[in-house]
C-alpha cells in the first residue's frame, strides 16, 4: 500500500497530471477551442464541460524547409 501510495503521488506532482484541461477557460488558455467533436486535423487534448471536447489544431510539417534546399 505504501508503494503505490508513493506512486500516485509521484504521477500526480508530474507537470502533465497537475493540468487538466476541464473547462473553457483552461482550453483557451491551453491554445485550444471548445468543440462537440474534433476536426480532422485537430486532436482532443481535454474536456470543456460535460459533453464538448477542448481541441488543438495538429500542425504537420510539408517535409521540405528552406535550409533543406541547396542551390
Amino acid at each position: 500500500a505504501g508503494l503505490f501510495r508513493s506512486i500516485l503521488l509521484t504521477l500526480f506532482l508530474c507537470a502533465g497530471f497537475t493540468k487538466f484541461i476541464n473547462s473553457p477557460f483552461a482550453c483557451r488558455r491551453a491554445g485550444g477551442i471548445c468543440r462537440p467533436s474534433c476536426y480532422p486535423n485537430f486532436r482532443r487534448i481535454g474536456r470543456c464541460g460535460f459533453v464538448q471536447s477542448c481541441c488543438r489544431r495538429i500542425w504537420v510539417s510539408s517535409g521540405c524547409h528552406m535550409e533543406d534546399i541547396t542551390v
